[in-house]
């Protein structure tokens, strides 16, 4: 199969734009369309900052519904479902019950682990390229790790437990004592003297850094190889006919095409619904704060706290808090108690947040996951060169450059780096 002469790639976050990055390398032409005005503002604004492999287990497990049951009514609760009239959230909510078993939560550990590395070894020659094109690729990377924290012993042992099978796959994390969670980030002495930390599991070898910075600068970097980047064009509608792809009607025209890669997240779920194909992508609200970091003792290792399902990372001068997910359709209001919440979780880790609080910018936006917790990346049924790369909910960073590099591989009729087989939409 050769290369689609024309390929749209719809959606410029940071699963788009490593998509039309890598299909750029391959020397495709390119046309990467975005509704907003700029890379990487939507969900992949202002997320949790983590390129965390280790963090790779669904979402969806045995404790999960117990979870939901404890959390009803609370307006800080990390998991919140709002019932809406949409057929496609009850359905999702179906798969994701199904899903709520440690077997299933272990069988998608495996292929997302695999394009969690392929997505380290990719970023590492991101940045030969730009070296040798003399580009900057700065995106305030820090090569800390990332710290799991626990409070409770129990969920310290179960996290140690399923962690070995990450290790069996080749990536190593050390289970340490409180003290030894000091010594790796002295930020948490404060927690560990209140007695919160019952022990914590340390993946040296993640990293964190700005997703925002990151998706700009590769679409930059895309441009610079000769893709064409549309801002404020929204994609309506693809265009097909007897069963192939022929182009994109957009809210500027008409953009001729021969394959067209949706990689939109929320948006996935329209775009395919005139081919008669149901992705299970559904949006789960999140939020964020970044605040300044405070002056003699912020954290520098990324961190997360299980107990209060909160991700910490340090971005150069200032320190950004995600979390929460609510289960409630497509509204982006920004709901003030929502947001203290994360903030006062990070308060609760790190107390040392106090005096910058009044500082706290707030954040929200909508992660685009399916129930078993692994993307969709590949073609679509019945339309010929119509190809998704979705609904990465959480790990969209942590996946993006290795879903991007399958998918180009896939779209440009290369043997595919990995089994693409597990991220099918026909799992569904």
């Amino acid at each position: 199969m050769k290369t689609p002469e024309k390929i749209v790639v719809i959606g410029a976050g940071i699963v788009g734009v490593s998509t039309a990055y890598e299909l750029a390398l391959r020397g495709a032409s390119v046309t990467l369309l975005d509704a907003r005005e700029g890379a990487g503002l939507a969900t992949s604004y202002a997320n949790g900052g983590q390129l965390s492999a280790s963090e790779v287990a669904p979402w969806a497990g045995p404790e999960i519904p117990w979870l939901i049951l404890r959390w009803l009514g609370r307006d800080d609760a990390p998991f919140r479902l709002r019932p809406k009239m949409d057929p496609e959230q009850w359905l999702w909510l179906l798969r994701f019950l199904l899903r709520c078993r440690a077997s299933a939560r272990a069988e998608r550990i495996p292929p997302n682990l695999a394009l969690a590395l392929l997505t380290r070894a990719r970023l590492a020659d991101y940045e030969e390229e730009f070296a040798r094109a003399g580009g900057s690729f700065d995106y305030q990377r820090k090569e800390k790790g990332i710290l799991r924290i626990f409070r409770e012993p129990h969920a310290l042992k179960e996290a140690v437990h399923d962690s070995a099978l990450i290790a069996r796959l080749g990536l190593e994390q050390q289970e340490l004592t409180p003290a030894g969670c000091v010594t790796v980030e002295p930020a948490l002495g404060a927690a560990m003297q209140r007695g919160d930390i019952a022990g914590g599991l340390y993946a040296a070898s993640d990293a964190s850094g700005d997703a925002y910075l990151y998706s700009a600068a590769l679409a930059e970097g895309a441009k610079r190889r000769g893709v064409t980047f549309m801002t404020g064009t929204a994609a309506t509608r693809i265009l097909a006919e007897d069963g192939r792809v022929r182009g994109v009607e957009t809210v500027a025209g008409k953009i001729d095409a021969d394959a067209v890669v949706i990689a939109a997240g929320t948006e996935t779920r329209t775009l395919l619904k005139p081919f008669g194909v149901r992705s299970y992508i559904y949006p789960l609200k999140g939020y964020s704060v970044t605040l300044p970091a405070p002056e003699g003792n912020a954290p520098e290792v990324s961190i997360t706290d299980e107990a209060r399902k909160i991700v910490v990372s340090r971005l150069g001068n200032r320190i950004r808090a995600a979390g929460q997910a609510e289960v409630g359709g497509y509204d982006l209001t920004l709901e003030p108690g929502r947001a203290r919440s994360v903030l006062n979780a990070l308060e609760g880790v790190l107390p040392q947040m106090g005096p910058v609080r009044d500082e706290a910018e707030f954040w929200c936006g909508l992660r685009p996951m399916t129930p078993d917790g692994s993307p969709v990346i590949g073609e679509i049924p019945g339309a010929s060169n119509l190809f998704v790369n979705s609904g990465h909910g959480t790990l969209g960073w942590t996946l993006g450059a290795g879903s991007g590099a399958v998918m180009a591989d896939l779209v440009c009729g290369s043997a595919p780096q990995l089994d693409l087989s597990p991220f099918s939409i026909k799992r569904f």
